[in-house]
């Protein structure tokens, strides 16, 4: 077992290039076809392009956008930008064009790996100083210079001179991550060196990955969990595989039967919700099999040496487990809650899920599941550098070297964020059971208060609303209301199987069929019958119009930006009250 001996980036590229020989390091598909990149060739590229990038005029503290899709061109760039001493500033591909020139103006960016030659119309004027290094597409003007051009003029440099490592501090930032803004403007986190390898230390701790797993990744790396997480692969050496497009990852899971990945929420409810209305399109016989063992596999004390848990395994679930590649050992879901029974459905079923908690504040782990301490349910254990507390208003308190550095050029906000005994407020409350086993309580940014003076917690009962199969995503509408109502944003995939069925609805007539308004609205009643009175929703409304990124109303990690939709559809949610 190769010792972790790393302090910054710098010495983690060091790690990689000294330990490890794997010929299928990172792959990517071009053409359709997985390429390789080995351990070598990472290292090389590495070098060369650092070079090219200081021969550009790059300089430590400069401050460098990675706007592409996560790719291993995107890892090996942001290496390159520390070895320069650079401050790299991830931007998520699908942003918003007024929260992208935002992070541009306030990061003040002078340079931008950028591998879609569409999105540069995106980039207002006051923002057109920026130079440009392309990937996939060229460019002949004074301020773009093409990746593999440059990698070319690195390496004669390094033929020439040779090549040193940059040294860099610990507590130096080297990267600003910007939050995603779901309440308001975004905030760029300052994270350090430091942050980043403590998260490292402590992950290696609790799952120590073998040389021989493989991974498939398929969320951004804009985002700090996946880039946490890929961080850690990658000082594993194993072999990581990356996917092209969301819309690819069924096909993609059989093909390279991953050992470990990542996944947010949302992609583990759309499979779980497609498994479920699978089972009524099964003939007669098999659809009575798969019902069972569906519910069956809901059960939180199920025994898995019962004879019927064999039966529905050999039966049910070991084709289930193949929609995974057959061969998934640790499913990390994070960005977001996942409901106790979706987690409980996939581990009964083998397909081991260890959700956690975290903050881009705290880089982001604070919390996790893990092999051999799984509570589902649960957020998992602290890890082990951290430090909570909860204090008298139930909030979760956490401090240790994972902590940022600060909120770029918001001094204010970072005061009232960390305390000055170092804790950070979180602002959700929790509760820690006896096991030491972490449990969010709710969100306290997103419990809203009636105009009658009682609190709504939303994210919970949007969660039990878009487990009906009509909906995609719930919004609820509360705050300084007099009573609970809904915009209900309908699953589009329902609509389009229904045309291939023959419909002649258009989207807006199939989604007011008094069938399909009626199997909501018992759904809703039976939603209600588990809250407070101020909690039930009294009115909802249907909207087929398009939810997404670009638009505004999601953020990068599909979370619902609710002033944006909140503004959108005013009319809509006057209209019920």
């Amino acid at each position: 077992m190769n010792t972790y001996n790393f302090k910054t980036y710098n010495e983690l590229f060091s790690h990689i290039s000294s330990n490890y020989d794997n010929k299928y390091f990172l792959n990517y598909l071009s053409n359709g076809k997985y390429q390789n990149i080995s351990t070598s060739d990472f290292k090389n590229k590495i070098i060369c392009l650092s070079l090219a990038l200081k021969d550009l005029g790059i300089q430590k503290g400069d401050t460098v956008g990675i706007f592409a899709n996560s790719s291993p061109f995107w890892l090996i760039f942001d290496f390159a930008i520390h070895e320069v001493g650079a401050i790299s500033v991830p931007i998520f591909a699908n942003i918003s064009t007024i929260n992208l020139n935002f992070e541009i103006s306030d990061s003040k960016m002078k340079y931008m790996f950028i591998d879609s030659q569409e999105r540069l119309k995106d980039i207002e004027i006051e923002n057109s100083h920026l130079i440009f290094i392309t990937h996939n597409f060229c460019i002949k003007e004074s301020n773009f210079y093409n990746f593999d051009e440059i990698l070319v003029i690195g390496k004669q440099i390094c033929d020439a001179s040779g090549f040193t490592s940059h040294v860099s501090d610990e507590n130096e930032v080297f990267t600003i991550v910007y939050t995603s803004g779901n309440t308001g403007t975004p905030k760029g986190v300052m994270l350090t060196h430091k942050n980043i390898v403590s998260q490292l230390l402590d992950i290696n701790t609790l799952i120590n990955l073998e040389e021989k797993e493989i991974a498939l990744s398929l969320l951004p790396l804009a985002h700090i969990f996946e880039r946490t997480v890929m961080s850690y692969y990658l000082s594993r050496g194993i072999s990581i595989y990356f996917v092209d497009d969301i819309t690819n990852v069924s096909n993609l899971l059989k093909i390279v039967k991953p050992t470990i990945m990542t996944a947010v929420p949302r992609l583990l409810e759309k499979i779980f919700n497609k498994i479920k209305s699978s089972i009524s399109q099964k003939p007669l016989i098999s659809k009575i099999i798969a019902s069972l063992a569906f519910k069956y596999a809901l059960h939180h004390d199920l025994d898995k040496n019962s004879f019927l848990f064999k039966i529905y395994d050999k039966i049910v679930y070991s084709k289930l487990r193949d929609i995974f590649g057959s061969r998934l050992e640790r499913l990390i879901s994070g960005g977001a809650p996942l409901s106790k029974e979706i987690a409980q459905f996939f581990v009964n079923i083998g397909v081991p899920v260890y959700q956690g908690y975290g903050l881009t504040e705290f880089s982001p782990v604070i919390s996790t599941n893990y092999p051999n301490a799984n509570k589902v349910g649960s957020c998992g254990k602290v890890i082990p550098s951290a430090q909570i507390k909860i204090n008298e208003n139930k909030e979760l308190l956490v401090r240790g070297p994972s902590l940022m550095a600060g909120y770029l050029n918001q001094d204010e906000l970072t005061h009232k964020t960390i305390d000055k005994e170092g804790w950070l407020h979180t602002g959700d409350n929790a509760i820690l059971d006896e096991d030491g086993y972490l449990y969010i309580t709710s969100r306290a940014k997103e419990i809203f208060k009636t105009s009658t003076g009682e609190y709504v917690n939303a994210v919970s009962i949007e969660q039990k609303l878009s487990k009906n199969r009509y909906i995609e995503f719930a919004v609820v509408i509360s705050q300084n209301r007099k009573y609970t109502t809904a915009l209900l944003f309908v699953d589009k995939e329902k609509y389009e199987i229904a045309k291939k069925s023959n419909t002649t609805l258009n989207i807006e007539e199939y989604y007011n069929k008094s069938d399909i308004i009626k199997n909501i609205s018992d759904y809703i009643k039976s939603v209600n019958k588990d809250l407070n009175e101020w909690e039930k929703i009294v009115d909802f409304k249907i909207i087929t119009n398009d939810i997404s990124i670009e638009g505004g109303e999601l953020t990068p990690s599909m979370k619902i930006c609710r002033n944006k939709i909140e503004e959108k559809y005013d009319s809509f949610i006057n209209s019920m009250y």
